[in-house]
């Protein structure tokens, strides 16, 4: 422990170095790819969350109010076409100084790099990098918070591809009429069934009305693309459902448009879910570490866990047969036969083939303490954080056991 904690002490060691390497593996994971293994492009998922450190006594700087104490984490979650997350090459830190409390007016007259929302950069950033050494290009999906003019214009100025939800009711150029006075005057492009997620999570198919059309709007240098999606089919206790969309990729017919639809709704399996297991599963608020860096340094550590874990849930869910030896070692995988006999339980066994992913986590969420598939649902992030850090405790006890020369006396 007391290495672990020099390590991440240690002035050499970072959160950008550590993911410098990490980029590094992805782009030559992604090049190894071919025929139809390799993508047409992949997807990069961005949004921020707080840490939240209040009382302690790591100084941090301000969130939401003058008091609190915390940093503003901002993450990019790769995926693949199908959605299935394949890494984070995007991790920020961004600490608000307690000085700039209070003066939101004056973010204006800082120009664009200044500002904190240049965070979405280094995504974009990011993509031009990896289509340059792979030849494969990466679409940027965010939420309305990077609804940003000088955004928009560094990504068309740099040719790449994003989807937005609109947040500003600008003004379009040809018509001289806002965003939303020419949605309204938009024909129905057609109905589509769409899954929408009710208050409490549940999922509810609904029919949803689309439009779209092209846009130039002030401020932005190129005309987007606007899709609306409307909720005609209500929910009760639950309002309707609205979403516009703006990108600069073409959206010539609905199902364009839907595919797009598609793209953002997945934001939720992804950056949402991924934050929840930094949270209630790594515990990133309850690690007791006094500096900054090695906060950072702790949290970026965790994060790479979670990616993996987020990963082997999400195939569960969509690949459940998919074979495990793809994510444990033989060893790994040799142990977790073993721990089969012990924690899953009969009814478990007919849920899932042994041997795939979907068994994986229910073993791990059986070892974490889940109380079954059938009952209660896929494990939560705190059982199967719970039941992959007993799992990984097993497999070094294992390792050293196998090493003889570790137990043999000077």
């Amino acid at each position: 422990m007391k290495g672990f904690y020099r390590f991440l002490n240690h002035e050499g060691v970072s959160p950008k170095e550590m993911l410098a390497s990490y980029r590094l593996g992805l782009s030559q994971w992604v090049s190894s790819l071919a025929g139809t293994e390799r993508p047409r492009h992949l997807y990069l998922f961005q949004d921020s969350t707080f840490g939240k450190y209040h009382g302690r006594k790591v100084e941090l700087g301000y969130l939401e109010r003058a008091h609190d104490n915390g940093v503003l984490i901002h993450n990019g979650i790769l995926t693949d076409e199908q959605f299935v997350p394949c890494g984070l090459p995007v991790q920020q830190f961004i600490q608000r100084e307690r000085s700039d409390f209070g003066k939101k007016a004056l973010r204006h007259q800082r120009p664009f790099e200044q500002k904190e929302s240049y965070r979405w950069v280094e995504g974009f950033e990011f993509g031009r990098k990896f289509e340059r050494k792979t030849g494969v290009g990466i679409i940027q999906v965010f939420d309305s918070e990077a609804d940003i003019a000088d955004l928009f214009n560094h990504a068309l100025k740099h040719r790449q591809s994003f989807v937005v939800r609109s947040h500003h009711n600008r003004k379009d150029l040809v018509s001289n009429q806002n965003l939303q006075q020419c949605i309204e005057q938009l024909p129905v492009a057609g109905q589509i069934q769409r899954p929408i997620l009710d208050k409490h999570g549940q999922k509810h198919l609904r029919a949803c009305e689309i439009k779209f059309t092209q846009l130039h709007f002030e401020e932005i240098i190129k005309p987007l693309y606007v899709i609306d999606l409307q909720q005609i089919e209500a929910i009760e206790n639950q309002q309707d459902a609205h979403w516009t969309l703006l990108t600069n990729l073409p959206v010539s017919n609905l199902e364009q448009a839907e595919h797009l639809v598609e793209v953002y709704s997945r934001r939720w399996a992804t950056c949402e879910d991924f934050h929840k297991c930094l949270k209630t599963g790594c515990a990133i608020h309850e690690r007791q570490l006094n500096t900054p860096h090695a906060l950072f340094n702790a949290i970026t550590l965790l994060s790479l866990i979670a990616i993996a874990l987020l990963r082997t849930r999400h195939l569960a869910q969509t690949h459940a047969e998919q074979s495990v030896e793809t994510i444990l070692t033989p060893t790994e995988f040799n142990l977790a036969q073993i721990l089969d006999q012990k924690y899953l339980m009969p009814i478990d066994r007919t849920l899932c083939k042994k041997g795939s992913v979907l068994w994986l986590i229910l073993l791990l969420g059986r070892m974490g303490g889940h109380q079954g598939l059938k009952n209660y649902g896929m494990p939560g992030w705190q059982s199967i954080w719970a039941g992959w850090n007993y799992f990984q405790n097993l497999v070094d006890g294992f390792n050293m056991s196998m090493n003889y020369t570790f137990f043999k006396s000077p």
